[in-house]
């Protein structure tokens, strides 16, 4: 519903949300005139004010429902990324106790998947999409600990070690794979429609209210709106810019990655 928002800078994205809400204001404002050319308020009867605080309650319920849903998203996004730079540590770790053949070959399936994933996956994340080398060279990590265990088994000295280290290496292996399924699932997270119709339904409602309350009172009713529009506007900046964890000006960086591979 905002896809074209996450290509904008943070400072345009708040400008629409503004805009968003203001085209909702004018909208009511709109309604509320057809509506009293269609029924005149003959008898002057005007809504109570307290009306507004009741609707507000529900207004506010739904928008805090939906910005709790993206924020534990956000928070899933960046406990994977986490979880998965701190198996690749391990990974490196462990790789240190191996013979050198053995070991070049994980430090550079290692490498390899850091940078595919730093380089060429997280841009595809931002359209929902995951790379296919990746896969490839978690599945060459898992086959490379079955190698150590069978050459743990040919040879005579530190099998006990080499045995542990291969069970080691597969652990972490598949502890980087759980983690990028977390991280590659929160990528294709998105506040449903629904949602958002409600929401927008809500805010025109309360928009109509505001008319109503100042019919008669042209500036008052102008200055109210343009204070919802503000407010609301920075709330649904606030939602929107978390809506995608891995895409626009709030998204999730692989620096813990870049972090470990360094440490490592």
């Amino acid at each position: 519903m905002f896809d074209f928002m996450f290509a904008l800078p943070e400072w345009a994205v708040l400008i629409v949300c503004v805009l968003l809400i203001g085209l909702v204001s004018a909208a009511s404002a709109v309604l509320m005139w057809l509506f009293r050319l269609a029924w005149p308020n003959r008898q002057n009867a005007t809504i109570v004010s307290t009306m507004l605080s009741g609707i507000l309650l529900p207004v506010g319920l739904v928008i805090a429902f939906v910005a709790s849903d993206v924020w534990q998203q956000d928070a899933r996004g960046r406990i994977a990324v986490e979880q998965e730079a701190v198996a690749v540590a391990d990974t490196i770790r462990i790789a240190q106790h191996l013979p050198d053949d053995l070991r070049k070959q994980v430090l550079e399936l290692t490498d390899d998947y850091v940078r595919e994933i730093v380089e060429v996956e997280w841009p595809l994340m931002a359209e929902g999409l995951a790379s296919q080398k990746a896969e490839l060279l978690l599945g060459s990590l898992e086959r490379v600990s079955i190698l150590i265990e069978i050459a743990a088994q040919d040879s005579s000295l530190d099998q006990a070690r080499l045995l542990h280290t291969s069970d080691d290496l597969l652990r972490y292996t598949r502890q980087i794979e759980g983690a990028r399924n977390q991280r590659l699932l929160v990528s294709n997270s998105r506040v449903m429609s629904t949602k958002w119709v409600a929401v927008y339904l809500l805010l025109l409602v309360v928009a109509c209210v505001i008319c109503e309350l100042h019919a008669k009172q042209r500036r008052a009713m102008t200055l109210a709106l343009m204070l919802f529009s503000i407010g609301f506007g920075a709330t649904l900046y606030v939602v929107v810019s978390y809506d995608r964890p891995f895409t626009g000006v709030t998204s999730i960086g692989p620096r813990p990655l870049h972090l470990m591979l360094t440490r490592g």
